[in-house]
């Protein structure tokens, strides 16, 4: 009787073991789970500060990933965005040793793991990389063992680009990480493009609308940049400005819209024979005048840029002209340069290219004028505009 009242307690301890060591496990897991959930959270209130303050869409997406680092680690990354031409895509970040040295290059919807993403707007879960029949980020990128989450950046429209994340071990990826990715990328989505019309609303604050050119303000900005180089480089840099030849009688004899459309058109020709890629950045001054502002560029080279500017301008078909054959469209010229060991304002070096330019108004019109003999600043202008602009000295 001894023994078989023992054998029901030994039985009785085994289950109480068992149940403690369930209990156990699922405390682990409960604690696991809400770590990890408090992590998400976490996450997406660091995203969401970032999103609030990050105005660059470049360092939008930097930020953003070095969080996701820290919840969900990996070893490389990239971003793509859908082209404005919709043609493919373009990389806009790449992360890790795996991308190091990478050079950019368009991908095309449905190639590789970004472009199968982008084309079907569906995330894409990678367990084994060797095993997937393309890249997984860049098209140099050899095929070796890894693990892959990525996911489309979208709005209710259209896929903005996508983001994807790997590593270098296959399968370590959670199925929970991948639904984070897949959650996360809409704000990751709202975010960028709250960032992009940031970038573009200031933009246009700094582009003449009319001409596409910079505006006045962005001007004395690229001046001051230009000061500051000469006194590195000890270089010679030009202004030059310009002015259209008799604008108001095309405003009084055909309109103020034909006159919008004659700026609009000297804007686009001003861009395209200008060293805009280098060293010639043109800008609206105001009205119907232009400037050109020469970077490393000395009195002769300057003066060279301005006569194959002033011909050009004379022979382009500007529609005012095919419109009216009898019309002519010509511009006047002046030219100042501020020299290597000058110690000249930048007040003083426009004062000078307004001077030049008036006096190819008085010799005739359509000339060019390079600051000197027959040229004059009087001292009052100076005294007058002298505190609005910074001086610089070398």
């Amino acid at each position: 009787m001894r023994e078989s009242r023992a054998k029901p307690k030994k039985k009785a301890t085994k289950r109480a073991k068992k149940k403690s060591v369930e209990e156990s496990v699922e405390r682990s897991d409960l604690k696991a789970h809400l770590y990890r959930k408090l992590s998400e959270t976490h996450l997406f209130y660091e995203v969401g500060k970032i999103i609030a303050s990050a105005l660059e869409p470049s360092e939008l997406i930097e930020k953003i990933a070095d969080a996701i680092m820290k919840v969900m680690p990996f070893d490389d990354a990239s971003v793509y965005i859908v082209k404005k031409d919709l043609t493919g895509l373009e990389p806009f970040y790449l992360y890790g040793p795996l991308l190091q040295g990478a050079v950019g290059e368009q991908v095309y919807f449905e190639n590789g793991a970004p472009g199968m993403i982008a084309a079907t707007g569906e995330p894409l879960f990678v367990e084994e990389a060797a095993e997937f029949d393309s890249f997984l980020h860049h098209p140099d990128e050899q095929a070796k063992p890894g693990s892959y989450i990525g996911a489309a950046m979208q709005n209710d429209n259209r896929v903005l680009g996508v983001i994807g994340f790997s590593r270098k071990s296959p399968g370590v990826f959670q199925v929970e990480e991948f639904d984070l990715l897949r959650t996360l990328s809409h704000v990751i989505s709202a975010g960028f493009e709250k960032a992009e019309l940031f970038k573009k609303t200031l933009e246009l604050s700094r582009v003449d609308e009319l001409t596409g050119l910079y505006n006045y303000r962005v001007l004395k900005e690229k001046l001051d940049e230009e000061v500051r180089r000469k006194i590195r480089t000890a270089r010679d840099f030009s202004f030059i400005m310009i002015d259209i030849d008799d604008f108001k009688r095309v405003n009084d004899r055909y309109g103020h819209l034909e006159g919008s459309r004659l700026l609009a058109q000297m804007g686009a020709l001003l861009k395209f024979l200008c060293r805009t890629s280098s060293t010639d950045v043109c800008f609206r001054y105001g009205g119907e005048e232009f400037s050109i502002l020469l970077a490393e560029t000395d009195v002769e080279e300057a003066m060279s840029v301005a006569e194959r500017v002033r011909k050009a301008f004379e022979e382009y078909p500007f529609s005012l002209k095919v419109a009216h054959p009898s019309e002519r469209v010509t511009i006047s010229l002046g030219v100042a340069t501020m020299t290597a060991g000058s110690s000249m304002t930048i007040t003083r070096l426009i004062k000078e290219a307004d001077a030049a330019l008036y006096r190819s108004k008085a010799i005739g019109k359509n000339a060019v004028t390079c600051y000197g003999d027959g040229c004059h600043v009087p001292e009052t202008d100076l005294d007058h505009e002298e505190s609005d602009i910074e001086t610089y000295h070398p």
